[in-house]
């Protein structure tokens, strides 16, 4: 185990919004042997999603990338342009009966592993106590948590289809709450940890269908969000590069199986207490 005596301040704050869990490894990290297969990743149109489409085109899989607004995401475009396996479809969290029809449209295409990735911080200034914005908080919720459980009920079957048979949250460690160490982003952190609940409980339901349900955090990505977050509290640390988590992250799924099915854990594949 990482000894966890003598951190500083400054270490505290690394480590509850880096992902960094002070917890014994969970998930092997050596590169796998997986043959690519496909993936389904939401919210690509940049950041980590955005990373993780790249990535996985780079290594041969099939990408299905999707953003609200493929039309104007031109560096998905720019992947999609350079590698034949990728596909960019239109998919708003906000919009269920959207989210049906994608499901509906590749009906039979299995899908190894569902990605959800997408997802907003909302105004960080709209979540402190005291000048709470009730209606920011409806809409962080239906997008970071109903959003995730509806593309996993949606697609489920797909998954069940494959032959690695995964579903994939991206969350954070502001969603663990013995983890939690800065005040601040109280609906994001919220959303989060409700994410966890809902797909830990969705891992319960689909063992016996053999999906693995997967809750990774990426680590504190130089993302747009993330800088937004950083600037309004007025913290400031090293950031890991989009691409360099979504490779971790990668590495993460391949190495996750069935048996940690339901495991919230780190870029680096450390547990995460809840």
């Amino acid at each position: 185990p990482i000894k966890t005596n003598a951190l500083t301040r400054r270490d505290l704050l690394t480590v509850a919004a880096a992902g960094i869990a002070v917890q014994t490894l969970a998930i092997p990290t050596a590169r796998a042997t997986t043959r690519p297969g496909t993936v389904l990743i939401t919210g690509s149109n940049r950041g980590i999603g955005l990373e993780l489409a790249r990535w996985y085109a780079e290594h041969e899989w099939r990408v299905i990338a999707t953003a609200r607004k493929p039309d104007r995401a031109t560096d998905l475009q720019a992947i999609a342009a350079a590698h034949p396996k990728v596909r960019l479809e239109q998919l708003d969290l906000l919009d269920h009966e959207m989210i049906d029809r994608l499901a509906a449209t590749l009906a039979d295409l299995p899908i190894d592993v569902l990605l959800n990735n997408a997802a907003i911080l909302g105004e960080p200034n709209e979540q402190n106590f005291g000048s709470m914005n009730f209606a920011l908080l409806s809409r962080v919720m239906a997008t970071n948590v109903a959003g995730p459980m509806k593309v996993a009920e949606a697609f489920a079957a797909h998954v069940e289809a494959s032959e690695q048979k995964k579903i994939v949250s991206l969350t954070s460690t502001q969603g663990s709450i013995s983890s939690l160490r800065r005040p601040g982003l109280v609906f994001y952190n919220m959303s989060k940890a409700a994410l966890n609940m809902g797909m830990k409980s969705n891992s319960t339901a689909l063992k016996k269908r053999g999906i693995t349900v997967a809750l990774v955090s990426p680590g504190a990505v130089d993302t747009d969000m993330m800088n937004l977050a950083l600037d309004r509290a007025g913290v400031s640390f090293k950031l890991l590069p989009a691409a360099q988590s979504a490779e971790m992250v990668a590495t993460v799924i391949d190495n996750y199986g069935l048996d940690q099915t339901g495991t919230f854990v780190s870029h680096k594949g450390e547990i995460i207490p809840w």
